[in-house]
């Protein structure tokens, strides 16, 4: 595998870090790679030969501190991702049926509204979609590295 395979599926594969993470990163996989070209650029011969091996030993050294975390954790980790799903998913199909709803009156008007008011509606609706949908990506991540953490640091 070349060095810039294995760069792009670690980086896939850690999606969800900050930017501060993501330049700490950066910086091991400089110094990893310096190493291979070492070992003339084999990365069969190195420690982590998949990615995933690369990126779990990154989470535990570099990411995910020793701390002991209890089984409740895991409980609230999950209520809290059920209730903010179903709150931003409402708040997405919120701003969904709204604009097709303003849609609607522009093909078939029932009521007399300005129309000024309805482009507003509509503009605003389908900003509530995207603003929603930026959220859930940021919320995943948040829980997606809440749900490691907590695996890599469980008591056994």
């Amino acid at each position: 595998m070349k060095y810039t395979e294995f760069e792009e599926k670690v980086k896939k594969q850690l999606w969800f870090l900050n930017k501060k993470e993501k330049k700490l990163l950066q910086n091991n996989l400089t110094h990893y790679h310096k190493e291979v070209e070492g070992n003339e650029g084999d990365i069969q011969s190195k420690k982590y030969r998949k990615p995933i091996q690369y990126a779990n030993q990154f989470l535990k050294n570099n990411i995910f501190k020793q701390k002991e975390v209890a089984s409740s954790t895991l409980l609230f980790l999950l209520i809290g991702i059920v209730l903010i799903y179903a709150l931003l998913l409402g708040v997405f199909l919120t701003g969904f049926i709204t604009s097709l709803t303003a849609v609607n009156y522009f093909i078939n008007p029932q009521v007399s509204m300005p129309v000024i008011n309805v482009i507003l509606i509509l503009i605003g609706a389908i900003l509530l979609a995207i603003v929603s949908l930026l959220l859930i990506k940021s919320v995943t991540a948040f829980f997606t590295k809440k749900l490691l953490e907590y695996k890599f640091n469980k008591s056994a």
